[in-house]
């Protein structure tokens, strides 16, 4: 593979920032049971109006929420007035016709963003506010890569316990991702941030039209195929999914630790 400098590699910040926004939240159900999750409140406002600010530190600016069965507050969240550290994004969004897994919604997306030639996508109830998206500050001069677009890119974090994820293996030299592990199978160990820049070729791999699981289906895929690299990133990984992680990211949130700002932010084009 030829070397490919990180100053080739394209800003990411005009690309679309994509937040998986369609799962049913069944997890956290019983406490808001018409919310999604992503406006289900924490720290004294909606956690969707948290990770749009950390993506706005990350230099990021075009938003589109890609909303499911619930995604009528959202639309309403969206047509209302918006908060004024927040004015300044372009944020979009589409309701998916039905649950299409975030795969299948990946792939939703392409006829609606026809200009993207990648996206970065998030999974919409989790927050890594120590993580970086600058590919140029994470990657060094000689660093052997793919040249944009072939690979897909993820992030991962290493958390000390990792029975409640599954965790993945890569190469520190080159970055492939070589494994995906099922949970419990390893107590520590990289887990997947659920953060992703995936190039449109690879995106419109996914079959259309029917339910896709990105993590299950695509990413080992691509993996087999050395088609993905993984970056590491700075903990912690907060998932507002459950009660116990929705209290856990609300003493973080509180503690005023999510709003300071990243160390390397996007650079402009």
């Amino acid at each position: 593979m030829p070397d490919v400098s990180p100053t080739l590699l394209p800003s990411m910040a005009p690309l679309p920032a994509v937040l998986l926004l369609g799962g049913a939240g069944t997890r956290i159900a019983s406490l808001y049971p018409d919310l999604p999750k992503a406006l289900v409140p924490v720290a004294g406002r909606p956690f969707l109006e948290h990770q749009l600010l950390w993506l706005a530190r990350n230099g990021l600016r075009r938003i589109h929420l890609a909303a499911g069965i619930k995604a009528g507050p959202l639309e309403a969240w969206l047509g209302g007035p918006r908060p004024a550290d927040l004015r300044d994004l372009d944020i979009t969004l589409s309701r998916e016709p039905a649950p299409l897994g975030t795969g299948g919604a990946l792939r939703y997306l392409l006829p609606i963003l026809p200009d993207a030639p990648a996206f970065l996508s998030f999974n919409g109830d989790t927050l890594t506010p120590n993580l970086s998206l600058d590919l140029s500050a994470l990657l060094p001069p000689s660093f052997s890569l793919r040249p944009f677009p072939s690979s897909a890119h993820l992030w991962a974090i290493p958390v000390p316990d990792a029975t409640r994820y599954g965790t993945l293996e890569f190469d520190p030299g080159t970055r492939h991702v070589t494994a995906f592990r099922e949970k419990a199978a390893t107590a520590s160990g990289h887990v997947n941030a659920g953060i992703y820049l995936i190039p449109r070729p690879l995106l419109e791999t996914i079959p259309a039209g029917r339910s896709v699981s990105l993590e299950t289906e695509c990413l080992p895929r691509w993996a087999a195929d050395g088609l993905l690299l993984a970056h590491p990133a700075l903990p912690p990984l907060l998932d507002m999914g459950t009660p116990d992680g929705l209290a856990g990211m609300k003493r973080f949130l509180e503690a005023g630790i999510g709003h300071r700002k990243t160390n390397h932010p996007v650079k402009s084009p």
